[in-house]
């Protein structure tokens, strides 16, 4: 069996738009909101997360050098873009 050149490149083109919708799915995780709503980014509408914690430092608490007792919030960054939102209340993985 014997493909033209317009095949393989047809081909080609379709198996890296395949390989590149599995690699950004492989990565990361979808989430819901402590209100139980599907978070999606603001910015793309991605739905997919890498999951990371962050300090909310307070002047009082980092001049006592007591940033350890600050609250954290939980922050997702979008795979696709990169934007990051901050959550106040716990995110839940969702599993599939």
């Amino acid at each position: 069996m014997y493909y033209s050149k317009e095949e393989l490149e047809q081909i080609r083109k379709k198996s890296e738009e395949y390989l590149q919708k599995e690699e950004e799915n492989s990565k990361g995780k979808k989430y819901t909101s402590a209100a139980e709503l599907e978070v999606n980014c603001t910015h793309c509408g991605y739905d997919r997360f890498e999951q990371g914690k962050a300090l909310l430092n307070t002047r009082g608490m980092s001049f006592f050098d007591l940033d350890w007792l600050n609250a954290d919030a939980t922050t997702l960054i979008c795979i696709r873009c990169g934007y990051i939102q901050w959550f106040g209340k716990n995110v839940t993985e969702i599993t599939e």
